[in-house]
């Protein structure tokens, strides 16, 4: 029985033995070691046979099979623990990538690559647990960065002018365009810089001439197959389209700006930038000139007469100035339909202007009052209890609250709208906004009204908002609980979609001639009882 076990574990053990090999080998020195008593032991067998050498033998595989174990589940530390454990390595890691940002990898290259090198050095010591030589390397890496940015320094001191060019160049997008020219140039500016860091200025100096040609010449170069070749390429896709017949004044304003980008660019290299801007110019003169050319062909196509044209022109306006309210009026001159329009948009500009000034005041005032405030909480905060300091706070907030009040009081005139303080809550009840009869659109003479509105809802930003619509008692119940809602929604709309309040702060009702706060049986009370009240709820 023993020998047929015996031959049983040899047999177990040879077909196994290369796939606990393989298995330990991979796991770490630990497990190696385990593998060299399992191979020890099995060999016993040939020198003990019987029951005492196969208890060796699975003692040992039972060792192996623990072991084994625990080196599957071993994870190797990563860069997030060591820079947390290795407070040295992070602080380098942070500065080598805040260098990089600032260039010292180009105007410092030694010290920037070997302070590279003891990081990496640093990030391998600490996987392995050795944790002096780790900081060492790690601490040896933040001198060497720091004599680094020093050297920097003083290579922008001495090669400021082509670092200038340098700049100008890669603008035009040299980089991009002549990869291997620029790379090899600023091989050669990493050059100087070493030298620098050698402290050999005088040769560093003499570097500096090729440099300054090497970059001017690419931004030239660049410019005449960048910018430049857009340029052409639009001007020759104009005149294929015969622009120069359809749209004879914006092609030859093209040509133009075209000829004195190119003649800037050959009578002085240094204009540069100048013949840049007349590139530019001619590019968007051309395509400009392609659609006019493109237009014009639709319409030859479509045997438009004078009258067509107009129509279509009027078709535009019209789009334009959906948006801005009221229709356009094209049976008046065509300039004051132009007039119209450039007024409704000055008039909403201006209104906006006005209102930004406003909030910078008042921005302004309360920055004044609350530093006002944190003086006198500063005197008095040490000699308050605990109990006067609650009523302070509570003083302090009513009081920031009385101020938040005043300001929203202070955007509305009294044609506008009245400001009514409800506990904790605001209401305003607008009774300036302007809605054609049986209309509901919000018109543009509303905006500024509107804008205030949103300012005063920003004063709480806590707050809910609820709207309400009323109307006056003339017409229908049925239609004037329509218009109240119709009312209320478009002004919760605006205030969503232009004012970006959040949607789920705001409700929207219509009440009709329901909640009147003013007799209907006069002129003055019906206009008090035509409004829209926002309720600022805070809670």
């Amino acid at each position: 029985m023993a020998r047929r076990a015996t031959r049983i574990s040899r047999k177990w053990i040879r077909q196994n033995r290369a796939l606990f090999r393989d298995f330990l080998v991979r796991k770490g020195p630990l497990c190696g070691a385990v593998l060299t008593r399992a191979s020890q032991d099995t060999k016993l067998q040939t020198i003990f046979p019987g029951g005492e050498a196969m208890k060796k033998i699975m003692s040992t595989l039972a060792c192996l099979l623990v072991v084994a174990g625990g080196c599957a589940t071993m994870r190797p530390a990563s860069d997030s623990d060591i820079f947390r454990d290795y407070e040295s390595i992070g602080t380098l890691d942070k500065r080598l990538t805040a260098a990089q940002g600032s260039e010292i990898n180009v105007l410092a290259p030694a010290g920037f690559a070997r302070a590279k090198k003891l990081f990496d050095e640093s990030l391998e010591l600490a996987r392995k647990g050795k944790k002096a030589e780790a900081k060492r390397a790690a601490n040896e890496g933040v001198n060497v960065l720091s004599n680094a940015e020093k050297d920097a320094e003083q290579a922008r001191d001495i090669m400021w002018e082509v670092l200038e060019y340098r700049g100008r160049a890669r603008k035009a997008g040299a980089p991009g365009i002549f990869k291997e020219e620029f790379r090899n140039v600023e091989d050669m500016f990493r050059e100087a810089n070493r030298l620098v860091e050698r402290d050999e200025i005088n040769r560093a100096k003499d570097r500096r001439p090729p440099l300054l040609k090497s970059y001017s010449n690419l931004e030239i170069r660049t410019l005449k197959e960048g910018t430049m070749a857009k340029a052409k390429a639009s001007f020759e896709r104009a005149k294929a389209q015969n622009a120069d017949d359809h749209a004879p004044k914006t092609f030859r304003r093209a040509e133009k700006e075209l000829n004195l980008a190119t003649s800037t660019l050959e009578e002085d290299p240094t204009q540069a930038e100048k013949a840049n801007q007349h590139a530019e110019l001619a590019d968007k003169l051309a395509q400009e000139a392609e659609q006019i050319t493109e237009l014009a062909r639709i319409f030859d196509r479509r045997k438009y007469s004078y009258e067509d044209i107009i129509l279509w022109h009027h078709e535009q306006l019209t789009e334009v100035n959906k948006p801005l309210g009221s229709p356009l009026n094209f049976r008046q001159p065509h300039r004051m339909v132009v007039s119209s329009i450039k007024e409704k948009t000055s008039s909403l500009v201006q209104s906006q202007k006005d209102d930004l000034e406003i909030i910078e005041k008042q921005q302004n005032r309360i920055q004044e009052l609350r530093a006002q405030l944190d003086d006198m909480q500063k005197q008095y905060e040490g000699r308050l209890s605990a109990q006067a300091r609650k009523q302070a706070e509570k003083e302090h907030r009513e009081k920031e609250a009385s101020q938040r009040f005043e300001y929203v009081q202070s955007l509305f005139n009294p044609e506008e709208a009245e400001v009514f303080r409800k506990g904790n809550n605001v209401l305003i009840s607008v009774a300036g906004f302007f809605f054609p009869v049986g209309g509901t659109i919000i018109l543009p003479q509303n905006f500024g009204l509107l804008n205030k509105i949103i300012n005063s809802i920003h004063q709480f930003p806590n707050s809910r908002v609820e709207i309400s619509g009323h109307t006056d008692s003339i017409g229908s119940t049925e239609l004037n609980l329509r218009l109240s809602r119709e009312r209320a929604d478009n002004v919760a709309k605006f205030l969503k979609e232009v004012g970006n309040i959040d949607p789920s702060r705001i409700s929207a009702e219509g009440y009709g001639e329901s909640k009147p706060v003013a007799t209907n049986e006069t002129e003055d009370g019906r206009t008090k009882n035509r409004r829209i009240d926002v309720l600022l709820i805070n809670q």
